[in-house]
């Protein structure tokens, strides 16, 4: 095994556990933080796209199991790593998936207002379709909408702090 193999098992094992056993008990304004998106985040992304699929989805299905959400949280992570290299072209401009080998040193490089950029579009997106496939009615899109807001905002507050953590840069 490889040390991006393990990397990504770490990585797998460590955020679905805090999720499930930590973060999911925390309810802010009624939404709980979501921060096993971090895993897509900071994906590498020359890794074999068909493996990264099947690894997203075995995460997202663990992450459902835990959380009772049915497969939605395995449908949005799906959808999040399907658009993840078009958002980070237009966060980070002239990005070159082929040049960069892993997304988490690539991240901690650049700028703050691209790392938030990203973050925010991240996490806004893959809400947004959390939220719309659970509660999938165009007549409550004002609570799809405000549901959004409030849980990115909170899931990205705390993301960010764990990725400071975890991923700042060997000054």
């Amino acid at each position: 095994m490889n040390s991006i193999n393990q990397l990504l098992f770490f990585r797998f094992i460590i955020l679905s556990i805090s999720q499930f056993i930590i973060f999911n008990n925390f309810l802010i304004f009624g939404n709980t933080v979501n921060i096993y998106l971090i895993f897509i985040i900071v994906f590498p992304l020359n890794f074999n796209k068909s493996l990264a699929y099947i690894i997203t989805f075995i995460y997202g299905f663990v992450i459902d199991f835990f959380s009772n959400s049915f497969g939605i949280i395995t449908f949005s992570l799906l959808i999040s790593i399907l658009i993840k290299p078009y958002i980070l072209k237009f966060a980070f401009g002239n990005f070159d998936v082929n040049k960069v080998r892993k997304t988490s040193e690539y991240i901690s490089g650049t700028s703050l207002y691209q790392q938030i950029s990203y973050l925010i579009l991240m996490f806004f997106i893959h809400q947004l379709i959390l939220n719309s496939v659970e509660i999938f009615s165009l007549q409550n899109f004002d609570v799809i909408f405000n549901k959004t807001l409030i849980s990115s905002i909170i899931s990205i507050i705390f993301s960010y702090f764990l990725l400071l953590i975890f991923f700042r840069k060997n000054a």
